[in-house]
């Protein structure tokens, strides 16, 4: 989903993505209204664009207030699913895509298009063959007892697990099971929305409760999860986060205020402050020399979710060295 985001954000996820030297199908969701920039762009990046039509929706939730651009989105619907939130319709809207792509016939991957950019092909030369479906961990220290997952799934089904996070703002598969997988998940979406303990929480990340219940509970039984820099894709969010918030307050630490300190490059950056080269020294072990994020092994990573948990410096790097 790819709506109403700037031409930069565009250049990150699909110029990264062409630069791997991937040449297969990019399908994103749009909105009519889309940026006539934005546009060109995609065409030229050969991008399958599918318009969106906003529409009223068929339920209520009175506990949400629309004073706010997340609020809002709980409250809104998109053509055709008036009865999911528009967050949850995604799946089936990827499922619809999917179905009618018929030269999609290699492997799927379904992800979060802002904080996602790419460093290797997805399905490239030396990438894992891909079999049924995979889902991924994020750091060893997300647990599923995380109010995100914990807190919905114990209001909608009176049931509790504590396993590591899986995110799902990443999934790769087959065309078969992923076409599962988006059926599964539409299935039970619908099911929450008929009870009012399930349906009607404040707040868009549940589709990540819906995500962890059903692998948790069985329901996706051609799912292997893949640990954290262990798989395909990278989900440095928690540990993106530590590092800057450590890296912020060791400058604050120093007198320095909170807007100063954001504004110092991390340690071990080049001299023009990660605008080329490198942008966060080899000493976080967070990358190799170039700058390009890792697996615990050293190899590059070929998707990386989450990156702007760094901040600043990643993002320029990336404007710099891998977006087009």
């Amino acid at each position: 989903m790819a709506t109403g985001y700037h031409l930069m954000d565009n250049k990150r996820f699909v110029g990264s993505l062409r630069k791997t030297g991937f040449t297969g199908k990019i399908i994103l969701a749009v909105k009519p209204d889309i940026k006539p920039a934005v546009r060109e762009y995609l065409t030229k990046q050969g991008v399958t664009m599918k318009f969106l039509n906003t529409v009223e929706c068929t339920y209520t939730n009175k506990d949400v207030n629309p004073d706010n651009s997340h609020s809002k989105e709980i409250l809104s619907c998109v053509d055709p699913y008036p009865d999911l939130k528009q967050r949850w319709s995604r799946f089936p809207l990827l499922r619809d895509f999917l179905e009618e792509c018929e030269e999609c016939t290699g492997p799927v991957l379904v992800t979060d298009f802002r904080d996602t950019i790419f460093q290797r092909d997805p399905f490239g030369d030396g990438a894992p063959a891909v079999s049924g479906l995979e889902v991924f961990e994020e750091d060893s220290s997300q647990k599923t007892s995380h109010w995100i997952v914990s807190e919905p799934v114990k209001k909608c089904k009176n049931i509790k697990f504590d396993g590591t996070m899986l995110c799902s703002g990443t999934t790769v598969g087959t065309r078969e099971a992923m076409l599962q997988y988006l059926s599964t998940m539409h299935a039970e979406m619908k099911e929450w929305m008929l009870d009012t303990k399930c349906c009607c929480n404040n707040m868009n990340g549940d589709d990540q409760s819906i995500h962890n219940y059903l692998f948790y509970t069985g329901k996706l039984p051609f799912a292997t999860s893949f640990p954290n820099r262990l798989g395909r894709v990278n989900t440095p969010g928690v540990q993106g986060s530590n590092v800057w918030n450590e890296h912020i307050n060791m400058y604050k630490s120093l007198g320095y205020s909170e807007s100063e300190s954001r504004k110092f490059p991390y340690a071990g950056a080049d001299a023009n402050g990660s605008s080329t080269g490198t942008w966060i020294g080899m000493g976080y072990g967070v990358t190799d020399e170039k700058g390009y994020l890792t697996n615990l092994d050293g190899s590059r990573s070929r998707v990386v979710h989450q990156f702007d948990r760094f901040r600043w410096p990643l993002e320029r790097w990336v404007d710099k060295n891998i977006g087009d």
